[in-house]
């Protein structure tokens, strides 16, 4: 869950993602990066916003029909295109900022932003998770982001490896099925979001030709979206089901919340769980579904892995100089993720600068500095990030950059004291 504070310092008068009083009484231009509940918090108030409301067209759609008092401040950002605004504080002063919205890819409709002014250069994630292998070199090419506010909610050596969604789609597609070809079953979807899982609908119902039963709340708005109408029914007959859950009938059976007034028990309820938390340690070879007590787990996560952060923030280097964390859960894990940044940018400047140092000493010494670099690379990495039940104060963020390595590299790494993570 985000705990972003909805505002970012070096951009006065601009709110993202968070809609409350406090935020409406200092911005007069607003941002909202995807629909989930976490990202909307204040958009139920009845007034609407004393601003633009800056959102992909995909939700747009949802907004305007879930919160129609906000339907004349929306305005959709198209995907890779550049807005130019005049941001006006209650000072009577104001600036120009420029903004780009790219694709997400955490569900339909989720975008980042990259901010620009005269003196800041900030990238917004919100949640992400990238489904391609040319996602960073597609979007990210010009992007040269100085703060990078990222979703952290897996930044967790537990939380190394996902399979992609298109994996884990296929897992659950091939799981209905088996479950389906026994008339008796019916399956039922317990997913992790009340929307975000549109594409998962699609899938299922390309694969199996089966519709998904949605309750009317969900039908008011997915029925805008003409490619989702032919996949989603209200009719509750249907054999897969991603409505009301379920309802204990007996001490080993449940029954469809939609079908509870019925009494039947001719259908047997079968539950499927797509999440992530569960997951942990999980390895490429590792088998990611699981039945426990008639409930199936299959791996699925919308959030970006480890490996995936690791990546994407090695790929804004050298430029990228402070690291803020939008999902933290509290005061020992805010210390154990800003180490792990830390170590994850600090890795990469320690591989640079043995590259350039090789060019110009004897081959010898250059496996030796090789080998003395990967050394400390896991010294930092093995022996400096607390354990997740540590308290704050027994680790320090700043402890580990300069005092764990030789002396001969020590002088180089006092340049990463400048660095402010967290």
């Amino acid at each position: 869950m985000s705990t972003f504070p909805g505002y970012i310092p070096e951009l006065p008068g601009i709110a993202i993602d968070y809609f409350d009083h406090e935020q409406r009484q200092k911005a007069t231009v607003f941002f909202l990066s995807h629909c989930h509940a976490d990202h909307m918090r204040g958009l139920t108030i009845e007034d609407p916003l004393p601003g633009p409301l800056y959102l992909s067209p995909i939700s747009g759609v949802f907004i305007r029909h879930r919160f129609v008092q906000h339907a004349k401040v929306t305005r959709n950002l198209i995907a890779e295109e550049r807005l130019s605004l005049t941001v006006n504080l209650p000072n009577n002063t104001n600036y120009e900022l420029t903004v780009v919205s790219i694709p997400a890819e955490h569900c339909p409709g989720s975008v980042m932003f990259y901010f620009e002014t005269v003196s800041s250069r900030i990238l917004y994630t919100g949640d992400f998770r990238s489904t391609s292998s040319t996602y960073l070199a597609r979007y990210f090419s010009e992007i040269r982001p100085v703060i990078v506010y990222l979703d952290s909610t897996f930044l967790n050596l537990d939380y190394d490896y996902f399979p992609t969604r298109d994996e884990a789609t296929d897992k659950i597609t091939e799981l209905c099925s088996k479950l389906l070809a026994d008339k008796r079953n019916v399956v039922s979807l317990w997913l992790p979001a009340n929307c975000g899982s549109e594409d998962l609908f699609l899938k299922l119902f390309e694969g199996l030709g089966e519709k998904i039963h949605i309750n009317e709340k969900q039908r008011g708005t997915y029925m805008h979206f003409p490619n989702l109408c032919e996949a989603l029914t209200g009719d509750n007959s249907a054999r897969i089901h991603a409505c009301s859950g379920t309802v204990k009938h007996s001490k080993h059976s449940s029954v469809l919340a939609c079908r509870a007034l019925s009494r039947s028990t001719e259908t047997i309820v079968r539950i499927i769980r797509p999440s992530a938390l569960r997951w942990k340690s999980l390895q490429q070879t590792d088998e990611y579904f699981q039945e426990t007590n008639g409930l199936f787990h299959v791996c699925y996560s919308n959030h970006a892995s480890y490996s995936e952060l690791v990546k994407f923030l090695q790929h804004f280097k050298p430029g990228v100089q402070e690291v803020r964390l939008n999902t933290v859960v509290d005061g020992s894990d805010l210390v154990r993720k800003t180490q792990l940044v830390n170590s994850i940018l600090l890795k990469y400047d320690i591989e640079k600068r043995c590259v350039r140092k090789c060019d110009n000493i004897q081959q010898k010494e250059s496996l030796y500095l090789d080998k003395m670099a990967y050394k400390n690379d896991k010294q930092v990495m093995d022996s400096h990030i607390p354990e997740q039940n540590g308290s704050e104060s027994d680790h320090s963020e700043d402890e580990y950059p300069n005092c764990n390595f030789p002396k001969r590299m020590r002088c180089e790494t006092e340049t990463q004291q400048k660095y402010k993570y967290g």
